[in-house]
């Protein structure tokens, strides 16, 4: 089906047909020099005519003879109007911008409530040239330069936006739309963001709402939204590509097709647009070994510690021996030995993004717009835990007719499938249970020490002694705290003076409880990265669903359907012309009433606007 309709669109495509010849020029302002975007071009005493792209260029089709007479006009300039005698070289045209004094302008009344006036709402924005113009991968990159708001990248392929001095590695804070259609995942229940988004190459202009919107945008909107807008295929019809690359094996390729049907007047009918999008990178490893904040040990402790992008070696009860130095000296706490992020995520970024649209005039102002958008990939996402995203799917299909600024009426599916995705944290856990539970790997690590070392470190010199009763005797307490100073010295007396024995002890119990090279152990508890057996269990874990039945992927098929509309109401022609009286319901005291000369009211309330019939 996919196939057809794409053939189908090439067919269309390429199927117009003009008839005479063709003017081509470009419309800027005189005094800048810069290109005027969607200044008018029309012919005077006809009805044809066209409007600049994003370059300020434009091309008039059609035209059967000269000399014509061309009306150029734009908002802010004085119009003006030139005569053509030939159409072998493109014109240049320069408009003078228009100075006008305008008188004060007070605002009386508005839709919003008080709350809503006093709400923090502050919009910055991106247009089409700072896009194209940022110093960076992606405009999502480019957004953290904008005020109040920051950028966090989870990977190459996954950039997070956050606002108002929040900084989360979850997207979940801010809502982010595309032509009004929310991009959040229906399952996974976070936007998608740049990863499975719209090409940038389509992009027209990036609204981003800083602050709590949820008044205006819904309850998902309380950090901020991401409001981006496509650009319509009448807007800049014909073909543009786009190649980045940079380190990291960074390759991204664009290319975006539209075309116009125009009806037997010369007006713009029907719009089509296809975009492809291709991301490939070797995305950041990992590597960061530091402790982290929850590690109740430093980087220098004998028994390990809880690695930054490590797995599996988080602090566990059982580990910890440092309560009873007397009974294991120098054991400390002990920490499993983990598998890195490297060896259980792909950091092979890969990202497809398809996108098919066709608009339909059916007047002027109102189109019948349906689209379909695809995106693929593969890359790691940071949430409570960081997830390996591999192999995700996203489908969104959109039906919208609309007027601008009056009203539309929007429906949009959007189905999922996660694919092979999974926890990358439990994946590490449910690797080391497959081959030893932390209870038996502690316990066969305190064998292997109380071998080597626990019977051997009372007898090191200077080692501390417990203390025993004096004649006459010490009361209880005083022998208590006596015994309680002897056993806090244990460990920092081994510690500061028999280092290199305790690395070395805890080292060769940590080897005999991974099974490394122990063929008496019975049993290795820790698959070495690359090998056969670590490649079979990291497969099986991945490709099982529930933690309890020993799997780590996540299973998603999840589709949301939604429907909504809008409609701009002019309030004084829709009440006034209407042959019934209106009368509010509510205390009058709440809000202000107006009135015709008819009798006709109508209140403003604080929470909108209601009417009433009036009693008789």
């Amino acid at each position: 089906m996919f196939k057809t309709t794409l053939i189908l669109f090439f067919i269309l495509s390429f199927s117009l047909v003009s008839y005479g010849q063709s003017l081509r020029g470009v419309v800027k302002d005189s005094k800048t020099k810069e290109a005027l975007i969607g200044a008018t071009i029309a012919v005077k005493g006809g009805n044809m005519g066209t409007t600049t792209d994003l370059d300020g260029k434009f091309t008039l089709e059609g035209i059967s003879a000269t000399p014509i007479v061309l009306i150029v006009s734009y908002l802010g300039f004085d119009p003006k109007e030139i005569t053509v005698n030939s159409l072998t070289e493109p014109l240049t045209i320069l408009l003078i911008s228009s100075q006008k004094a305008l008188k004060e302008v007070s605002v009386v009344e508005s839709r919003l409530t008080e709350k809503q006036r006093e709400s923090a709402l502050t919009v910055e924005a991106m247009d089409i040239i700072a896009i194209r113009q940022t110093p960076a991968a992606s405009f999502y990159d480019g957004l953290g330069a904008l005020k109040g708001v920051d950028v966090t990248a989870a990977s190459l392929g996954f950039k997070v936006v956050n606002t108002r001095g929040f900084n989360s590695t979850s997207p979940v804070r801010s809502l982010q739309i595309i032509d009004g259609v929310d991009n959040q995942s229906p399952g996974l229940n976070f936007s998608l963001g740049n990863f499975l988004g719209c090409s940038e190459l389509d992009l027209l202009k990036v609204d981003l709402v800083v602050g709590a919107s949820s008044a205006f945008y819904g309850p998902n909107a309380f950090n901020g939204v991401i409001s981006m807008t496509t650009r319509s295929p009448f807007v800049k019809p014909g073909l543009e590509f786009s190649y980045k690359t940079g380190s990291r094996d960074l390759r991204e390729t664009a290319i975006r097709y539209a075309a116009v049907l125009k009806n037997k007047e010369g007006e713009d009918k029907v719009g089509m647009k296809f975009n492809i999008c291709y991301f490939t990178a070797n995305d950041w490893e990992a590597d960061n070994r530091s402790a982290t904040p929850q590690s109740k040990n430093n980087v220098n402790n004998p028994g390990g510690y809880d690695a930054v992008n490590v797995y599996g070696d988080e602090y566990y009860s059982g580990g910890d021996f440092s309560g009873v130095p007397r009974i294991f000296p120098g054991a400390g706490v002990i920490y499993r030995t983990g598998y890195a992020e490297k060896d259980i995520v792909d950091y092979n970024t890969r990202n497809l993004k398809l996108n098919y649209a066709v608009h339909y005039k059916i007047a002027k102002e109102t189109e019948l717009i349906a689209s379909s958008n695809f995106g693929y990939g593969t890359t790691v996402y940071q949430g409570d835990n960081r997830y390996s995203l591999k192999d995700i799917q996203f489908f969104q299909n959109r039906l919208e007719l609309r007027k601008e600024n009056k009203f539309f009426v929007r429906a949009y599916y959007t189905n999922e499938d996660a694919g092979k995705s999974y926890d990358a944290f439990f994946t590490a856990l449910l690797l080391q249970n497959s081959v030893k539970d932390n209870a038996d790997w502690i316990d066969d690590y305190l064998f292997e020490l109380n071998k080597k070392f626990f019977l051997d470190a009372p007898n090191y010199q200077g080692y501390p002694q417990a203390p025993v009763q004096t004649n006459p005797p010490m009361s209880p307490e005083q022998f208590s705290i006596l015994y309680t100073a002897y056993l806090a010295s244990i460990n920092p007396f081994l510690l500061n003076n028999y280092y290199d024995s305790l690395i070395l002890y805890h080292g060769n119990a940590e080897v005999f409880a991974n099974g490394i090279g122990q063929p008496t152990n019975g049993n290795q508890a820790y698959l070495i990265p690359g090998s056969v057996a670590f490649d079979s269990a990291l497969t099986s874990i991945t490709s099982r669903e529930t933690f309890a039945g020993g799997g780590s992927r996540f299973f998603d098929k999840s589709a949301l359907a939604h429907i909504h509309a809008e409609y701009k109401f002019d309030i004084d022609s829709f009440l006034f012309t209407t042959g019934a009286n209106f009368r509010q319901y509510l205390p009058t005291s709440r809000g202000t009433i107006f009135s015709d000369t008819s009798g006709r009211e109508i209140k403003l309330h604080e929470y909108g606007i209601y009417f009433g019939v009036d009693k008789k």
